[in-house]
């Protein structure tokens, strides 16, 4: 079964437009918080990359918006690995609140390396960690 994990999160007074809901680019950094726990669960951390000299850069994000958060709604962020190429990976993102959909972001990242930002293959044993091997 491929990696995953959930995280749990609170809006935050500051994350809100002006009629008191979550304004739009806040989901990106909430996937952003999500998957560095992902990344500490099954990889120890995000630096298990940076120790051998690679990055995951995003290439592309898409969000499909079902419902707004509102502040001080308590919600959580499915992570999973949604497919892997040899340098690529797709992390999808499920928000739910109480179990309602809220949005899912899928989110394409690229493996580079750190000095010169070139693609590089996913090492295999992140991609064997990754893909619940």
């Amino acid at each position: 079964m491929p990696a995953e994990t959930t995280h749990r999160m609170r809006v935050r007074y500051n994350e809100c437009d002006r009629v008191g809901i979550v304004f739009n680019s806040n989901y990106l950094v909430y996937t952003d918080v999500a998957a560095t726990e992902f990344w500490r669960e099954h990889l120890g951390g995000y630096s298990e990359f940076n120790e051998i000299g690679l990055d995951m850069v995003l290439a592309e994000a898409n969000i499909r918006f079902r419902q707004p958060l509102e502040f001080d709604d308590e919600f959580d962020i499915r992570v999973s690995v949604g497919g892997m190429t040899a340098r690529s990976m797709t992390i999808e993102f499920e928000f739910t609140r109480a179990g309602d959909q809220i949005a899912e972001i899928d989110i394409s990242y690229v493996c580079v390396s750190s000095s010169e930002h070139t693609p590089q293959p996913i090492p295999e044993r992140i991609r064997a960690v990754l893909e619940g091997e």
